[in-house]
Parts: structure tokens; C-alpha cells; sequence
């Protein structure tokens, strides 16, 4: 009974990965032609954002509980802009090597790694890989995400998925540089590179984006740019689907972590992005970085219907 119970169990990490690494719950062919209704502004994915920051304001445990004063709700409700946010920087020949849970259960591993600055549509920007392997005998993942992030300010302007369960095989570029203020989600040929920055493609789906998109990945690094006092929350109306808008992080507390690379002081936060796969309400998402100005991840947690899904770093290193 063994071997039905490891292929389940793959099965049910290939779910979760596609969610750490969806772009919204969706693939891109069920994201619809528009993307969604209505523009980017404070006003943008209104309803769905007030009950989804209702949906996270009852913390998950006592320790998640920190202090959040009315004045402090009343000053960071509204969205920021691009221009509130300063620049940050992102340090080219950074490798972190995480391990991955689901539940008890060693589960995989990951890595991130940032590439060095490169011209993209005359913008300079980093590539940052997330690239995630994990399974077992009968169902092993290998998925990736790509992001080419600029730093000035922070944005995406253009990010690949790879994606590899089994025999599925799939591949598709985010275009966030396009004119007339929309995205465009393209699936690779089978024959493209999944990794380049161009090649055969085929549209499959577009919509409105706001001036400076951020995605998944660069929502990482988002934290570089906040100040994270105590008890303090931020909305940021900036991710590249306009109706999944606002980007809501909280500090939630400070801490000693220790994880297999050592002891860290940490900054824990509630992160939300409404209706996106692992940072959805729901996932009670809590990503842990230092408490310096790296921002390094250190740990990332989210819950499943199948137990808590933990990224926790295992290594570093700086070329």
C-alpha cells in the first residue's frame, strides 16, 4: 500500500507548487481575454481586496497578533504609488538554497538566484530564477519561475514559468512592458526555450496592468523598499493583474529564527495578494526575512489543505 500512498502524496505537492509558482489560481487560458474589469487604482479589486484584508485580519495564532492601532490602519489604507516607494537593490551572484516541507514531510528543495543587470526593452534589470524540485518515485517536479526585475523603481518587466510534473510539460512568458497599459501572458511552442526572453510564442491572454508591475517573485523583494515598523501594514497597488490589487504586507512581529543555515533576527510578515495562488487569504501566508537591510527570505510558510507548506533556507552563497 506504500506506493499508492508516495504517489498521492507527489500528487498533492505538484497542487501546491502550482500555486507557490500560479500566477493567480489560474492558468493563463482560464485568466480570460480582459483579466479582469475596472482600472488600477486605490479603488481596483475594491470589494474582493476589503474582504479579503477582512479574511487575514483574524491572525492565525496569539503570536500573530500584533499591535495594529486604527490610526495606523487609517494611515496605510490606501494604496501606494510607485513613487512612494524607493529604489532597492538587487545583489547580482546571490544564490539561496531552501528545503521544502508539506506537513512532516520532506518534500523537495529550491533555489533562488540573481543574475546579473542586463538591458530589457532598453530598461536594466536582474534576472531572479525561483526554481523548485520535489516529488518521488512516481511523479517528480521540477518548476521554475523567472522574473526580469528592474530596481528603480522596483517593477517586473517580464517573467517565464516553466513547468515539468511528470509528463506534463508547459511554458509561458508575462510581458509587462507592452503599450497602451496591458499585460500579455503567451504560451511558449514546445519547441521554444522556456527560459529565453523571446521566442515562438502564441497569445493567450491580456488585460489591464498598473504603471510599475510587480509579480510573484519580485514581491520577494518588495520588502527592501518598506521601513516594516512595528504593528504597521502596507498596501501597494502594484501587482500586474489589476483586479487582484492591493499587494497588503503586515509586520506581524520580530523574532530569532533558526532554520539549517543558522539563527536569524527576523521581521515576520503577513503577506496578501487576493485571489493569487500562495498568497491568497486563505494560505495565511507569513514570509520571514532579516531584520537588516537584505531583506534575505529566510523562511516562507503558507497553509494547505494538506498541511503547512514551509520554504526555509538551508544555504547561501555570493558570487
Amino acid at each position: 500500500m506504500r506506493p499508492p500512498g508516495r504517489r498521492a502524496s507527489a500528487r498533492a505537492l505538484s497542487v501546491v507548487l502550482a500555486a507557490l509558482l500560479a500566477t493567480g489560481g489560474a492558468e493563463p487560458r482560464a485568466s480570460g481575454g480582459s483579466g479582469g474589469s475596472g482600472g488600477c487604482g486605490a479603488a481596483a479589486g475594491g470589494g474582493a481586496a476589503a474582504a479579503d484584508s477582512a479574511a487575514d485580519s483574524a491572525p492565525h495564532s496569539a503570536a500573530d497578533s500584533a499591535p495594529h492601532s486604527a490610526a495606523d490602519s487609517a494611515l496605510h489604507s490606501a494604496a501606494d504609488s510607485a513613487a512612494a516607494l524607493p529604489a532597492v537593490t538587487l545583489p547580482a551572484g546571490l544564490h539561496l538554497e531552501y528545503g521544502l516541507s508539506l506537513g512532516p514531510i520532506h518534500a523537495g528543495h529550491a533555489s533562488l538566484g540573481v543574475g546579473p543587470p542586463r538591458q530589457v526593452d532598453g530598461v536594466e534589470a536582474n534576472r531572479v530564477t525561483l526554481s523548485i524540485e520535489g516529488g518521488g518515485l512516481f511523479l517528480r517536479l521540477d518548476d521554475s519561475l523567472s522574473s526580469w526585475i528592474a530596481t528603480e523603481p522596483l517593477r517586473t518587466l517580464r517573467s517565464v514559468r516553466r513547468l515539468h510534473e511528470g509528463p506534463h510539460r508547459d511554458a509561458y512568458r508575462i510581458e509587462l512592458t507592452g503599450a497602451g497599459g496591458r499585460y500579455r501572458i503567451v504560451s511558449l511552442d514546445r519547441g521554444g526555450d522556456a527560459d529565453a526572453a523571446d521566442g515562438p510564442a502564441r497569445d493567450d491572454a491580456s488585460g489591464p496592468m498598473p504603471p510599475v508591475p510587480l509579480d510573484q517573485l519580485a514581491v520577494l523583494f518588495l520588502p527592501r523598499a518598506l521601513a516594516l515598523e512595528e504593528g504597521s501594514e502596507r498596501a501597494v497597488d502594484q501587482f500586474f493583474e489589476c483586479r487582484k490589487n492591493p499587494i497588503r504586507v503586515r509586520v506581524l512581529g520580530r523574532e530569532r529564527l533558526r532554520t539549517p543555515a543558522g539563527r536569524f533576527d527576523v521581521v515576520r510578515l503577513g503577506v496578501v495578494i487576493p485571489n493569487t495562488g500562495l498568497f491568497a487569504p486563505k494560505r495565511k501566508a507569513r514570509v520571514y526575512v532579516t531584520d537588516d537591510t537584505a531583506r534575505t527570505v529566510v523562511q516562507l510558510t503558507a497553509h494547505t489543505g494538506l498541511g503547512t507548506l514551509k520554504l526555509y533556507l538551508t544555504g547561501r552563497g555570493d558570487g
